[in-house]
């Protein structure tokens, strides 16, 4: 039984790691097999361990080794988030456990020791790990249900290892203050015991939410502000689109007087070779197709259009692709936020020679896009990201983040690297 609750522990574990940092959707065979290895194996490590002491810390950090070393053979992006919330989760369930541990020790008195705690090996000791596990699965269906942004997860890396390491703390005490009352039958100072871990997990809980809420409505203020930017960027092309028409409509007005003309005197053929000449001047629009998504190539001639009006050769080197995956609005944010940053960058160049190069292949099950341009000064790097040399650094840098987001959310890298006075891009799929 002990067994059984251990493996569906790290089960759990699991299910919180599915539902925040790992996508189990595009898992291998071979990575199913380390998941349930490390499930099987570290239930029965777990489960003997607790036949013979309700907790052991040496056993409690060969869990966090362990489960950190199967699950960085997984996911090798953002390992110290991983390791963060295996460490939060292990203390958190502990923590837990000390509980009820105390709920038992108000019932059970001095027989605690020999029934839960020193090679009980129980029913008693079975029911209080039920419990626990219990709560903490609910906990875990709170989480998953919330569906954080997996971005949003890693800029929190810095609160959860703050609580992690609070956590540690608190779970190093109250096993000492544990053990102590065991031993010195201490029994009937539980109930108080008990009351102040719920007081301080609640106290915990409570600071960590205000800190998480905070960063969320600055994530959310960030978003407002650069949807308004969108909004003002597509107000200013829909301005340019109708500067167009009202021209195009001006013209209209000379090319009917013309034709007019032509008519009163009789002349059908200057009126065929006039319309001719209209035909060829605004309706010989070529369509081009780059990659054979509708969307992304009316972006990207968009963007190559913008960069000649700049002076800017747009280098374009694409292989069509059946299965593009990403949506319409991904696709603006993926394309459109690349080629806008390699075009602002160009701007800022003094030399002539301004030139930008797109390219994007599929290789079997790859898909790589990679962009680069020249530079006259190096960018800042702050985490092997380049920071942003605008002015005001508030409402800059959510190309970026929105390129991040496509990425993250299917699971692919991207790197930026710097060479010889150039800038490059490069992201895999």
């Amino acid at each position: 039984m002990l067994i059984l609750i251990s493996t569906f522990e790290i089960w759990l574990l699991y299910q919180l790691l599915f539902g925040t940092v790992l996508d189990k959707e595009y898992l291998l065979k071979r990575e199913w097999g380390i998941i349930w290895g490390n499930i099987a194996v570290m239930g029965v490590l777990l489960g003997i361990n607790r036949s013979l002491s309700f907790f052991s810390l040496s056993i409690f950090v060969i869990c966090i080794v362990f489960n950190c070393i199967c699950i960085l053979f997984i996911k090798k992006q953002h390992k110290k988030t991983v390791v963060v919330i295996i460490i939060l989760y292990y203390t958190v369930t502990a923590l837990v456990d000390f509980f009820f541990a105390f709920m038992g020790m108000m019932i059970l008195s001095q027989e605690f020791d020999r029934v839960v705690y020193s090679y009980a090996n129980s029913w008693v000791e079975c029911i209080l790990f039920t419990c626990s596990r219990l709560l903490v699965a609910g906990v875990i269906s709170i989480v998953n249900k919330r569906n954080f942004e997996e971005l949003y997860i890693y800029e929190f890396q810095g609160i959860l290892s703050v609580i992690a390491i609070i956590m540690c703390v608190v779970l190093r005490k109250y096993q000492i203050l544990i053990v102590g009352m065991i031993y010195e039958n201490r029994e009937n100072e539980a109930g108080i015991l008990g009351i102040s871990l719920v007081s301080i997990l609640l106290l915990i809980s409570f600071i960590s939410g205000l800190f998480l809420k905070d960063k969320v409505l600055k994530k959310e203020k960030e978003f407002l502000i650069m949807r308004d930017e969108m909004v003002t960027q597509r107000f200013h092309e829909l301005e340019s689109v109708m500067e167009q028409n009202r021209q195009l409509s001006h013209d209209l007005k000379n090319h009917f007087i013309i034709l007019r003309g032509y008519g009163k005197e009789g002349n059908c053929e200057g009126i065929c070779n006039y319309i001719d000449g209209v035909e060829k001047e605004y309706f010989s629009v070529k369509v081009y197709s780059w990659i054979g998504n509708p969307v992304a190539d009316m972006l990207i001639e968009q963007k190559r259009v913008l960069a000649e009006k700049e002076r800017i050769v747009f280098d374009i080197d694409i292989v069509p692709i059946d299965d593009w995956p990403f949506t319409d609005n991904e696709t603006c944010s993926l394309l459109g936020n690349l080629a806008d940053n390699a075009i602002d960058a160009c701007k800022r160049i003094k030399q002539e020679d301004k030139w930008i190069s797109l390219q994007i292949e599929k290789q079997k099950q790859f898909l790589f896009i990679r962009i680069s341009n020249p530079i006259d000064v190096m960018p800042a790097m702050k985490k092997g990201r380049p920071v942003s040399v605008k002015q005001d650094k508030r409402k800059h840098g959510y190309g970026l983040k929105s390129v991040e987001r496509v990425v993250y959310k299917y699971n692919g890298v991207i790197t930026f690297q710097i060479e010889q006075n150039i800038f490059e891009v490069v992201i895999s799929f």
